[in-house]
């Protein structure tokens, strides 16, 4: 898929011989020279620095979990956390984890500038505790005093008044460039948190294998917390086992409930579900029933505003893919059943924003590629067409904010932003009151 193209860049790259420097996300600069993840016998001997990260995921109003990859055992495994502004450091101790992988991508050819190398690894875990409701705080890892990031708290359920403001990107693929011209531009590092919509990485871009990937995502991974969903790029594909060694190893559990595969958090009494569109999604399903359970007791609990649900293959999209007709059949009724005014996807490599009464469905899966074909199931799903309001085929990310007006109305924009820092479509939903 986009093998001319994507190959031509590839070769380009390869010859130019050095890595494009990773933006700035408000967080210390990386040593790329430390990051040759070759065979050990081609690169530096393996030591206890970062190998892999750090990012932030887990975050609740006084909590958030920092996890980071090495290739030994650190001898220390702390973070170093201090509010932006003003307010006290504090050191917070961990737990290291060894774990084996088996993922081989990219070994023995020059193509792949940093293979994925099977072998033992460590992946770091801390726990940060005591943390203040709606605050950003700095974080550098114990010893590496330039390996840090940035995250943001949740809001407390009943604090409606301050605004939240999160981000949205997905089909990520920084090796070719487009993820890190639209990273530059839509500036993660001004919201509270970034939702991914799936598919974080592409080994079909020949380059880009998961080592490459943590290396060049740093300006997202550093910028706040990070909670993706599972896109048909995380499963297991050309025998590779990516879903065990990569996301399920260090992306999971993003959230504290649900499971490795879906979950749920809340800010300032607005839910979000991250579902997988690559497990079973059908009525009778786990996860449905888990979701139906979970939306129910979100809508009972106090300060609850509205839910907003992303998963990766879109409800809504005229594009290449046909929409799946099991998961509308699911979720349809669920959605029009309760407070979830916004449903987002990506998938399609394109832009898409549905109107319905009460909903609204973005596609917003042009976070590293770009496809021709936005147009291609119009003929077959002319009611759909009817309520697609905006469309189009630009590298884009997402930028949302949440806000109550006097009335007690939820106000909720977006905005699409390509990699020219252009705002290619904006809209605004009011949520009336519970």
């Amino acid at each position: 898929m986009r093998c001319a193209s994507t190959l031509a860049l590839t070769l380009l790259l390869a010859a130019c011989g050095d890595d494009p420097a990773p933006l700035d996300a408000g967080a210390p600069p990386m040593d790329a020279q430390r990051r040759d993840a070759g065979p050990p016998d081609a690169g530096p001997p393996p030591d206890d620095s970062p190998w892999k990260g750090p990012w932030a995921q887990r975050p609740t109003t006084d909590a958030v979990t920092v996890r980071w990859e090495s290739r030994l055992r650190p001898t220390t495994v702390a973070v170093d956390v201090e509010p932006i502004g003003a307010g006290a450091a504090a050191t917070y101790e961990g737990t290291s984890r060894e774990t084996v992988t088996t993922l081989s991508y990219g070994v023995g050819t020059t193509l792949v500038p940093e293979p994925d190398v099977p072998g033992t690894y460590h992946v770091n875990e801390v726990e940060l505790t005591g943390l203040s409701p709606a605050t950003c705080y700095r974080y550098t890892i114990a010893g590496w005093p330039d390996e840090g990031g940035r995250f943001c708290t949740m809001h407390e359920a009943e604090d409606h008044a301050t605004p939240i403001t999160f981000y949205a990107i997905g089909d990520t693929s920084p090796a070719v460039m487009g993820t890190l011209r639209v990273l530059s531009t839509s500036h993660p590092e001004d919201s509270e948190f970034s939702v991914h919509v799936g598919d974080l990485q592409y080994y079909s871009t020949l380059i880009e294998s998961q080592q490459l990937w943590f290396r060049l995502m740093q300006p997202l991974l550093r910028a706040n917390a990070f909670l993706p969903c599972v896109g048909n790029h995380e499963m297991d594909e050309n025998g590779l086992p990516e879903f065990a060694d990569i996301y399920q190893r260090l992306l999971s559990p993003a959230g504290r409930d649900g499971n490795e595969r879906w979950y749920h958090y809340e800010t300032g009494g607005v839910f979000f579900f991250s579902l997988s569109s690559e497990h079973p999604l059908e009525l009778g399903s786990e996860q449905l029933d888990w979701f139906e359970r979970t939306l129910a007791a979100a809508e009972a609990s106090p300060g609850y505003r509205f839910s907003v649900v992303y998963l990766h293959r879109p409800l809504y999209s005229l594009g290449e893919y046909r929409p799946n007709g099991v998961h509308r059949a699911a979720l349809f009724p669920l959605i029009e059943a309760h407070r979830i005014p916004l449903v987002l996807a990506g998938h399609v490599h394109g832009y898409e924003r549905f109107e319905y009464p009460g909903v609204t469905y973005v596609t917003t899966g042009a976070g590293g590629f770009v496809d021709n074909v936005i147009d291609q199931q119009v003929a077959e799903f002319p009611d759909d067409a009817m309520h697609r309001v905006a469309s189009g085929r630009f590298l884009q990310a997402m930028v949302f904010e949440i806000t109550e007006d006097a009335d007690g109305q939820s106000i909720l924009r977006g905005r699409a932003i390509d990699d020219l820092g252009m705002t290619q479509d904006s809209f605004e939903h009011i949520v009336p009151a519970p």
